[in-house]
């Protein structure tokens, strides 16, 4: 379960420099955000990681696809905005490529249910 008292500025520290020399495998930060960001929010937290030394990450926002239409949003929506269905599923990013939630293992599905998504007007301003 992923620790909820961490900012996306913590996050980003703990995937640096500072500590990544010190692991043989590597790290990747999977910086889950609830929602996409503006360009400069993007821009600041590229900074972020340059400062910091995070050379492997990417940005994870839950995407709504509906099981009706086949519509998809880069939202996390409980229904869907095109037919107005609630028989919706979500897809995230595995490894960098996007996969639907329901397709997981069901161990897979109940870590996925744990992830904390950060709120874009809570995250911290850089």
């Amino acid at each position: 379960m992923e620790d909820k008292s961490l900012n996306v500025l913590d996050r980003f520290r703990l995937h640096g420099r500072k500590y990544i020399e010190h692991l043989t495998g590597g790290s990747a930060l999977h910086c889950n955000l609830e929602e996409h960001l503006s360009q400069e929010q993007y821009r600041q937290l590229l900074r972020v990681a340059a400062v910091e030394g995070c050379n492997y990450f990417t940005f994870n926002i839950p995407n709504t696809i509906c099981n009706d239409c086949g519509h998809i949003d880069k939202r996390y929506l409980k229904e869907c905005p095109h037919c107005h269905s609630k028989n919706v599923d979500y897809l995230t990013r595995v490894i960098g490529y996007m996969k639907r939630v329901s397709n997981f293992s069901e161990a897979r599905q109940k870590e996925a249910a744990q992830r904390y998504y950060a709120e874009k007007n809570k995250a911290p301003q850089c």
